[in-house]
């Protein structure tokens, strides 16, 4: 999928684990859907009514039912959501220096930090 932004640039969507697309969840259908997974996938595994290949599917298509799907331009920092009839939304940034990574969940490898070591413990280099 490519999305052309309003300040020219491409939004493109062709693979997972991309950095600048997330997936909403309205509050309206955050306890639903909660409640949806405890009783058609936790309460039947553990009652043993539920094969676990059966429950994947299940919570992924539970999960997936209320989401949609959201962009942000990676030269703007305009959000594009999807609204609740499938319509593409853009919502402009407040400030001329946008925060661009709105939808990053973890830094980038470059960007990540070892745990602190524990008191009195050293690593050495190599382990």
């Amino acid at each position: 999928m490519k999305i052309g932004c309003h300040c020219g640039a491409v939004i493109v969507d062709q693979t997972d684990d991309l950095p600048f697309k997330g997936h909403l969840i309205p509050d309206q259908e955050w306890f639903a859907t909660y409640d949806a997974i405890d009783d058609q996938v936790i309460n039947p595994i553990a009652d043993g009514r539920l094969r676990r290949e059966v429950a994947y599917r299940l919570a992924r298509t539970i999960i997936s039912r209320p989401a949609r799907e959201m962009w942000q331009c990676t030269a703007c920092g305009r959000l594009y959501i999807d609204d609740f009839r499938g319509r593409l939304r853009c919502f402009l940034p407040e400030h001329e220096n946008p925060d661009f990574e709105v939808l990053r969940s973890r830094a980038k490898p470059a960007e990540q930090v070892a745990p602190p070591e524990p008191a009195g413990e050293k690593r050495s280099q190599g382990s």
